[in-house]
């Protein structure tokens, strides 16, 4: 059986608050080489992990990101209190400066950065790029960039040394007739073509997302190594040396 690459998707998120340092340190205790996350803008410019478009499944506030300042976010708490309860409840939002140094520090991780899509449509792509883009200085061999928005990733692709990853939630979605080509294809595993010839492409391809180890050895067997997973530990667990990959 084809030997799986895990990625930690937001961190260890089954277990702790997603995309804050406690999930990813849990992420790369539990053996991740690879992290994924997602970073928005506050309303004063301050980049900072978070995926949802608005506040309240994981801070209990109303809105979304740009509307706040980035000290009036650090007052909220961010968990998700249906899967956690109270106990994560003192949890503060991650600025993308912190999980830089985090990176810094731990530089056997490679990271996958996805740039969102409400972020760009709010702020435009330039001044995203102007804000983000210098922070990952000297990290070219760290870091991918990825996203919905073909266009950030194609100025990124242009004018960078960075690795850059498109995500599409159908295969459909994909095309090669750009001018350009990523160095990832992120794919939702609902949307993967029925045709596995279709999955020969030169990008490489990983698919989100894998929360069991059955559809983990059916990827693998289809030729797919690269599995996003928010359960990140049980997964390096099931398919570790002389593991069976039988857990569940």
């Amino acid at each position: 059986m084809l030997k799986p690459t895990f990625i930690a998707h937001r961190g260890y998120a089954a277990s702790f608050p997603e995309n804050t340092l406690i999930a990813l340190e849990a992420a790369r205790e539990a053996g991740a080489e690879y992290i994924e996350v997602d970073v928005q803008l506050s309303k004063d410019l301050v980049p900072v992990l978070f995926h949802d478009r608005d506040l309240q499944r994981l801070c209990q506030q109303q809105g979304v990101i740009h509307d706040y300042t980035f000290d009036e976010l650090k007052t909220f708490n961010v968990t998700d209190v249906e899967k956690f309860s109270d106990i994560y409840i003192a949890n503060k939002i991650t600025s993308l400066q912190e999980f830089i140094d985090y990176l810094k520090i731990n530089s056997e991780l490679n990271a996958f950065i996805e740039l969102k899509r409400l972020m760009i449509d709010h702020f435009g792509e330039k001044k995203v790029l102007e804000i983000v883009l210098p922070m990952f200085s000297g990290m070219e061999q760290q870091i991918c960039f990825i996203s919905y928005n073909q266009s950030v990733l194609k100025t990124i692709h242009d004018s960078s040394q960075f690795a850059t990853g498109i995500v599409v939630d159908k295969w459909s979605e994909y095309t090669t007739d750009t001018g350009w080509q990523s160095e990832w294809l992120f794919c939702s595993v609902e949307g993967l073509p029925e045709n596995n010839k279709a999955l020969a492409i030169k990008p490489k391809l990983a698919v989100f997302e894998v929360g069991n180890i059955g559809l983990a050895k059916h990827l693998l067997a289809k030729g797919i190594g690269h599995l996003e997973t928010f359960r990140i530990k049980e997964m390096m667990q099931a398919f570790s040396k002389g593991g069976s990959g039988t857990k569940t």
